[in-house]
């Protein structure tokens, strides 16, 4: 699927078949029992309708949602599937959850309270393991232990790995233990422990259920283990001007950089209201094609530098495309230079650039209601 570029704009390439490969992936490698998307933040700002919609068609089923407005797009989008809502019962009433068949995640006793008092209702229960973020104390888990549950059915217990991007780092297996001991006196139901990392790194620690966001759309996040993901993102930016520069002159507000020697400088119609973090003024890189242009002076709302001194002429030209990050460069790597985790990176970009889709099969249609381009 394709639409036009704006010329003169960044644009976001999203491959919907390379989303599909890695679910596939993942699913090869996940011993439990149900695999679930997490489709949060409109799918990391990659769009939850179009992500939605191609993952069903891989057979997937369970879908991990941020709010009650997010579940009812992907109720939309998959009358079948399981949709947990993350953020609870945080704006809707309880029983427009069962009413919508979407799963609560709870995260303290007054929410659990609530829940009841709307019963039946199927939750999720999340635990505190040693986050300090949300999900129920150890105090509160062994008091609902003594109590019950009222009538709630509970789904899964669900807690938090240390890391995100460390799974096999020392706390790991205390939390993994804690967890254990917590959910032994509650209710049997599924265990939810791994995310993307601690699928391809912690086998034991899968258990019932997992829930995979940042392995879907290609994000590594596994420091020093190369996992067989593809890319599904692709950001690029036009080139608007080339000029020749004498050694000495200023590039950017306040002289952020000075060209120590003639230089040919491309400046790209990207900065960052586009998400590009100000962070990599005067680091990281852009592509053109094979070759690597540093990024020089500071990054503007809208524009950027690039020393494109050395390229072939031909690639860097008015009308010309860089690439951000995809195939040619990594977004861990130029998040890495930012300071940033790669999802970062890719939601703030994601949630501001243009977007175009490809990669589904004829007989993969998106919903009707999506469009071929959205702002």
């Amino acid at each position: 699927m394709t639409a036009a570029v704006q010329a003169d704009a960044p644009s976001m390439e999203i491959d919907l078949g390379r989303l599909g490969e890695n679910w596939r992936t993942v699913r090869g490698r996940y011993t439990g029992a149900e695999l679930g998307a997490v489709v949060k933040c409109d799918a990391y700002g990659l769009g939850l309708d179009p992500v939605v919609a191609a993952l069903s068609a891989q057979g997937c089923r369970q879908y991990w949602t941020l709010d009650f407005d997010e579940a009812r797009r992907a109720r939309a989008l998959a009358p079948q599937a399981e949709i947990f809502v993350l953020d609870g019962l945080r704006g809707a009433p309880a029983r427009a959850f069962r009413e919508w068949r979407l799963v609560p995640v709870l995260n303290d006793p007054d929410e659990i309270a609530l829940a009841a008092r709307a019963a039946p209702l199927t939750v999720a229960i999340a635990l505190d393991t040693g986050l300090g973020r949300l999900g129920l104390r150890p105090e509160a888990v062994r008091a609902l232990a003594a109590r019950g549950l009222d009538g709630l059915r509970v789904r899964a217990w669900v807690t938090q790995p240390a890391s995100f991007n460390a799974p096999e780092g020392p706390e790991s297996q205390g939390l993994y233990d804690r967890f254990l001991d917590l959910t032994a006196p509650l209710p049997r139901a599924a265990r939810s422990l791994a995310i993307s990392a601690s699928v391809f790194a912690r086998p034991e620690h899968h258990l019932d259920m997992a829930r995979v966001g940042s392995a879907l759309y290609g994000v590594d996040t596994t420091p020093g283990r190369a996992l067989p993901l593809r890319p599904v993102a692709r950001l690029d930016a036009p080139v608007l001007q080339v000029a020749e520069l004498p050694a000495g002159a200023g590039i950017g507000y306040d002289g952020q950089f000075r060209c120590p020697r003639p230089m040919r400088v491309a400046t790209l119609g990207i900065g960052y209201a586009h998400g590009l973090p100000y962070a990599l003024m005067n680091r990281g890189a852009v592509r053109f094609g094979a070759h690597a242009a540093p990024i020089v002076g500071g990054i503007s709302m809208g524009l950027t530098s690039v020393d494109v001194t050395g390229l072939p002429l031909h690639l860097a030209v008015p009308g010309a495309r860089a690439e951000i990050f995809g195939d040619r460069q990594r977004i861990e790597d130029l998040a890495a230079r930012a300071g940033l985790p790669a999802n970062a990176l890719l939601s703030l970009a994601a949630a501001v650039c243009r977007k175009r889709y490809h990669g589904l099969r004829p007989d993969q249609p998106l919903a009707s209601s999506l469009s071929e381009s959205l702002p």
